[in-house]
């Protein structure tokens, strides 16, 4: 068996650099009824708190009482104070060490057993904090009293690792009994220690292929094993894949499937999955493109209609799902994904790999889709229903939003606009926080539920419009991970697609450059990929006037300023969509000044129009500000009637809920009263549906909804 630092709920899975260790326990094999040595190096993890004294550890243990792996009990450490009971001693060289008492200083009762250690690091004010190069808790394995006789690699820390020929991989392993210990690499002999605990080694990594090293103890009566695998790499075969070949996933037939993965600067990459059992492998070796950027491989013999998961293994540094990944396995809340809103769905491969998956169905069955003549709604002619699926229907689901559709159509919308699906990081969210722009979030169903929701529109004359995230990452997504820079958890400088800091206000996450060639090619594929497989009607898309390379991160008038570069950006991106649907609606979040933003319309764009706080000043009954006749393309000059106008969207206070705590009265004329308060909703409506133009309604707002 093995005895690891768990680094559990990362966000980015990461082959560790050779013997390095954040965490040092003594005893190897502790017990809850031990005296623990516990010794942090700064320098390793993700570094924080290199070079800083003092440092406090923050520390508690996972139990048969948690209800998650992650779930601390017994926590000690007051957090953000000179706490003296977890003060850590300065050893010199950035190692710091705590000695206890394992139950005693938890004080963990004795009926409960203890499974894990679990550490973070910090400085006095809790400002510094030191975790896993990956940036999540550390957790270190606790055995049971009297346990038979254990064996563990120390070091190498990781189970497997892929290295250059040269390379000298330092051995060292332990044993919880004096005993016989050898060492075999690929079932040779390398090293023996006799009536020992412990034995160290250097292999020096010359022969190319896959190594299988396997540690032997034997106390004379009982015989354990521990294993870990290297591959030493040849040379990169470099040659460009087939014409046609794709960024990201090309099904071949129905048991072939190539990868194509864009990583320049990397020096090699294998592929790992379900095909060869998670193991680095010289047959999964990839391909190196002319360009010396581009990466692939074409794998054979799938089994048709079946899924499988895989990753791909970057310079022996990072694991990640593929950027273009369709369908993801999360392995920290796919759990939490009922079988009724997402039914059969893959297990994610415990114990195999960590980190985000993706998921492969060579010889899926084609979706049958019913509604083939779909005519789109001219565009002055568009009313949009926005809504969160998470929160619009009690069971957060493609079926169960479809099963809804006779409401939406009797209430006289012709489209339906929905907040962020594609995989964002956790279940319940907006959807503004994407890591995979082109993966389905499970958490509203499977991609066929989906698809059957587009298809039941279709037939009733809905149109169905995505939020599009592309101004910016979160940093569970791939385009973060290959080029990233731990010591200040943001894209590094060779970044292809991400800028290491926002160029405008409001950014949220990481900010793309959408100068940058390998941006526009991987927005280009995204779009190409909901347009053609989903046949989805229009791209609302979010945080617009981000798009931009002016770099203005502060000044937020500068920031709307008429930019020619982000028009011709976006320009380049709404052809792209009608080179795809000439009828495809391309709708903006801009919110720039209006001589950009007349071009942008005049293009044939549409843009949100925002007319909130004058409708919302009229429905309470005040004069102020309470003019909407912004709402109407002619006053803004423009040609058409591209101004999607709304009273409300998910970014603005309810109008009903302000009627109600801030309503005008006069006399026994009320508006806080219920009843007047949802009259003056129903005036404003006959003052914004009969201007012309596409108009878009928020969630409930047909109802009066009063929650803020």
């Amino acid at each position: 068996m093995k005895i690891r630092l768990y680094l559990l709920f990362c966000f980015v899975f990461g082959f560790s650099v050779l013997n390095a260790q954040v965490v040092s326990v003594t005893p190897v094999f502790p017990t809850a009824d031990d005296t623990v040595t516990v010794i942090f190096d700064a320098t390793q993890g993700n570094g924080e708190l290199a070079g800083i004294t003092p440092v406090y550890i923050h520390t508690g243990v996972i139990t048969s009482a948690s209800t998650s792996p992650t779930d601390w009990k017994y926590v000690q450490g007051n957090w953000g104070t000179a706490d003296a009971n977890v003060l850590m001693t300065d050893l010199g060289n950035n190692l710091h060490q705590i000695k206890y008492h394992v139950r005693s200083f938890y004080g963990i009762p004795q009926n409960e057993t203890v499974l894990k250690l679990a550490f973070v690091f910090r400085n006095a004010a809790g400002s510094k904090v030191g975790r896993s190069a990956a940036g999540s808790d550390i957790f270190y394995d606790v055995y049971s009293a009297g346990s038979a006789l254990l064996t563990t690699f120390i070091t190498p820390s990781q189970n497997q690792m892929a290295v250059n020929s040269g390379t000298a991989i330092p051995i060292s392993a332990a044993a919880s009994i004096s005993s016989s210990m050898t060492l075999f690499d690929n079932g040779s002999q390398i090293a023996q220690a006799t009536n020992a605990t412990t034995i160290n080694h250097t292999i020096n990594a010359t022969t190319a292929g896959n190594h299988l090293v396997e540690l032997v103890a034997n106390d004379g009566s009982t015989t354990v094993r521990d294993t870990f695998y290297y591959v030493v790499n040849g040379a990169v075969n470099t040659q460009d894949p087939p014409m046609g070949t794709e960024l990201g996933i090309n099904y071949i037939n129905d048991s072939t499937v190539r990868l194509r993965l864009y990583a320049p600067y990397k020096q090699f990459v294998y592929v790992i999955g379900d095909f060869n059992d998670w193991q680095l492998d010289a047959t999964y070796y990839m391909n190196r493109g002319t360009d010396n950027a581009s990466w692939w491989i074409e794998i054979t013999g799938l089994t048709p209609n079946m899924e499988y998961g895989f990753q791909y293994v970057v310079d022996n540094e990072i694991t990640i799902a593929d950027p273009y990944s369709e369908i993801i396995l999360d392995p920290w809340n796919d759990s939490w994904i009922p079988s009724v809103t997402y039914p059969n769905l893959k297990s994610y491969p415990i114990g195999k790999t960590t980190g985000n998956v993706t998921v492969i169905h060579p010889g899926k069955p084609a979706y049958n889709w019913q509604t083939t003549n779909f005519q789109k709604p001219a565009n002055e002619d568009l009313v949009i229903y926005e809504l969160l699926v998470r929160d619009f229907v009690d069971r957060h689901d493609y079926q169960t939003l479809k099963d809804t559709l006779d409401y939406l159509e009797r209430l006289g919308i012709n489209a339906i606009e929905l907040m962020p699906v594609n995989e964002f990081e956790g279940n319940e969210s907006w959807g503004y926080n994407p890591s995979f722009h082109a993966a389905l979030d499970k958490y509203y169903g499977s991609a066929d539920a989906f698809k059957a929701l587009i298809d039941e529109c279709h037939n009733r004359g809905i149109a169905v419009i995505l939020d599009v995230v592309f101004n910016h990452a979160f940093s569970q997504s791939p385009l973060c991970q290959l080029y990233w820079d731990d010591a200040n958890f943001r894209p590094s400088p060779n970044n292809p697609w991400l800028n290491v800091t926002e160029r405008h206000p409001f950014n949220v996450g990481y900010d793309f450059n959408h100068e940058s060639q390998a941006t526009k090619d991987w927005v280009d594929r995204v779009m190409k990929y909901w347009i053609t497989e989903f046949k989805v009607d229009g791209f609302r898309f979010d945080l617009s006037k981000g798009f931009t390379q002016t770099n203005n991160p502060t000044n937020v008038g500068a920031w709307g300023n008429y930019d020619q570069s982000r028009i011709d950006i976006l320009k380049r991106i709404a052809d792209v969509c009608w080179g795809m649907d000439n009828d495809f609606y391309v709708i903006l979040e801009h919110f720039g000044d209006n001589n950009e933003e007349k071009v942008l319309a005049d293009y044939g764009m549409m843009l949100w129009g925002n007319l909130n706080n004058n409708y919302n000043q009229s429905t309470m009954g005040y004069t102020s500000n309470s003019s909407f006749q912004w709402i109407s393309n002619q006053n803004r000059g423009w040609n058409d009637p591209h101004v999607v106008g709304y009273m409300e969207s998910h970014d603005e206070e309810r109008l009903m809920y302000k009627n109600i705590q801030f309503g005008n009265n006069s006399g026994s004329y009320n508006i806080k009263n219920v009843l007047t308060g949802l009259e003056r909703i129903e005036m404003a409506g006959a003052f914004f549906f009969t201007i012309p133009g596409p108009k878009m309604i928020w969630q409930f707002g047909e109802l009066g909804y009063d929650i803020s």
